[in-house]
């Protein structure tokens, strides 16, 4: 018998504390108690309590959030069968860590590793990065030589030059970091 999907107030509250955790993590880092979320989600904390029994069960949520946002668009870029959507993509994944590299720094300082606790998202977007990437292997788009765990690392990479150069404020040097490098993807 499956479960009853949680009442729309439920997934509200559950909505509300996520971004509000997203919010704090960013500024404060992982330490922000469990209740100081709860309040400013406004909120009680048996809600949060509810929905992510453990700081990590919350940790993993909020990452996870973020790649299922960029799985979904995976989805959109791949029905429109344009080559160049890998390109897109990978961009929206850039951007998407840049506007979160404090919530990236958090987890990777507390060795928080989503590939190991959530293999099954992570494969997933990796697994359309992939298609992506064979698409524009075959419409002359792409190196030919790239592989996914490449082009993966170079998505890690431009995290790591972003915060580097100080620019996760910075959309529009974020936005110019990620065309320097994806721009060693495309053919010679």
């Amino acid at each position: 018998m499956s479960r009853p999907s949680p009442r729309a107030d439920a997934r509200r509250n559950r909505e509300r504390v996520l971004a509000t955790a997203r919010r704090l993590f960013a500024a404060d880092g992982l330490g922000v108690p469990l209740d100081e979320i709860a309040r400013r989600a406004g909120v009680g904390p048996g809600t949060v309590h509810r929905h992510f029994p453990t700081k990590e069960a919350l940790y993993l949520a909020v990452a996870t959030e973020m790649l299922r946002h960029l799985i979904a668009e995976a989805e959109e870029l791949a029905a429109t069968g344009d080559p160049a959507a890998l390109f897109t993509l990978l961009s929206r994944m850039i951007a998407t860590g840049a506007e979160n590299v404090a919530v990236k720094s958090a987890l990777a300082a507390a060795e928080f590793d989503l590939r190991t606790a959530a293999p099954d998202v992570a494969a997933d977007l990796t697994g359309h990065v992939a298609g992506l990437l064979a698409r524009a292997h075959a419409a002359g788009a792409a190196r030919r030589d790239a592989t996914v765990d490449e082009v993966m690392a170079l998505v890690a990479g431009a995290f790591a030059a972003i915060r580097h150069a100080g620019a996760e404020t910075s959309p529009e040097r974020s936005a110019h970091i990620a065309r320097l490098i994806l721009d060693g993807l495309r053919p010679q």
